[in-house]
Order: C-alpha cells, then structure tokens, then sequence
C-alpha cells in the first residue's frame, strides 16, 4: 500500500473515530483515535521533513506566511522537532501561531505533540484513562498538584490541531530551496 493510500485510510478511520468520541455526552479518553491522530501525524510529518537523518532545520513558505521545523533532539529511536510558523498579516498580529514540540517514535511509526509554547508536558492519555474512575480528586480537568493542563483532552486537541497545521502545510506549502547548476545558483 503507498504512503499516499495509507494516509487516506489512517485519516478516514480518525474522522469516524472522532465522530464517535463526540457522540458520548461526558469526556472519556479515546485512546484508539488518539493513536490514529498520532499515525496520521507521523506520516504528514514524514512528507514534510525529507532527509530527516541528516538535514536539521525545513522552511516551507505559505500564503500568508511561513512553517519552520527544526530538528532539536536525535536519539535511535526518537526525534524531537520544533514547528513555528510566522504570519504575515501587514502589521496586524490578531493571534500568533503557537510553537509545537513534537517527538516522533521511529519505531511505532507515531508522532505526538510533547509541548505547546514551551509549555508542556502534556497530561499523558493513559493517566488520564486511568483516573477516569477516581473522580472527585480535585477539580474537573486537573490531575493533581501542578498539572498544567487547561482540560481534559488537552493532549488530544494539540494532536488534532497539530494534524490540521500538517495537512493545510502539504496542501499550500512551498519549500524554500537553492538550486544550483554547473556550480552557479539560479
């Protein structure tokens, strides 16, 4: 099956899944969607971060601004990247983009937001699953002394964002690249 295919197939099984999640009235984690957005996102990062061994840092320049991802951290098995993106609005700044950590597993073939503006980590979804069944403990969408989270599906919603900010990239992005030829740039 092509990458293409793949990804076409991850993102159709992530639509019926999150339909379903919203169906259900109270939150509850939705790990088998959590995962697909992960999937989905691996693979979208994949098509945007060529040569991803070797080269450290991609601009890609979109209608009314641009993407920047840059590599922070290499291990075997994981690798940490930063997105920001900057906005061209003629002076007028109504909303800055957020700046995005994500660690993507080579390995399990997932990627997952790890930080928002420096913020993180993120609540893990399987903590959360985990304490659905203890409730009362504090206040609703806090897991406890220093949570930083806002809600319950935080996670969730910068890894849906996250694959939103991928796909709109693939689908108007521009790469920023030097072409050189017999030695000279054009």
């Amino acid at each position: 099956m092509t990458p293409r295919k793949q990804l076409a197939t991850i993102e159709r099984k992530v639509d019926k899944l999150v339909r379903k999640s919203r169906a259900n009235s109270a939150y509850t984690v939705d790990l088998p969607a959590y995962h697909a957005d992960c999937d989905a996102n691996y693979l979208r990062l994949c098509k945007l971060l060529p040569e991803l061994p070797t080269r450290g840092h991609w601009r890609y320049q979109m209608p009314h601004g641009a993407l920047e991802l840059a590599v922070l951290e290499r291990s075997r098995y994981t690798t940490e990247v930063s997105l920001s993106a900057t906005v061209d609005s003629g002076g007028e700044h109504w909303m800055a983009p957020p700046r995005l950590t994500v660690r993507l597993y080579h390995d399990a073939r997932m990627a997952e937001v790890v930080a928002v503006d420096g913020r993180g980590p993120l609540p893990e979804p399987v903590a959360m699953a985990a304490r659905q069944g203890h409730r009362g403990h504090g206040k609703q969408g806090q897991q406890g002394p220093g949570a930083r989270m806002e809600g319950a599906d935080e996670r969730q919603q910068a890894n849906r964002f996250l694959g939103e900010w991928l796909g709109h990239c693939l689908a108007n992005g521009r790469t920023e690249f030097e072409l050189v030829l017999d030695g000279r740039r054009l």
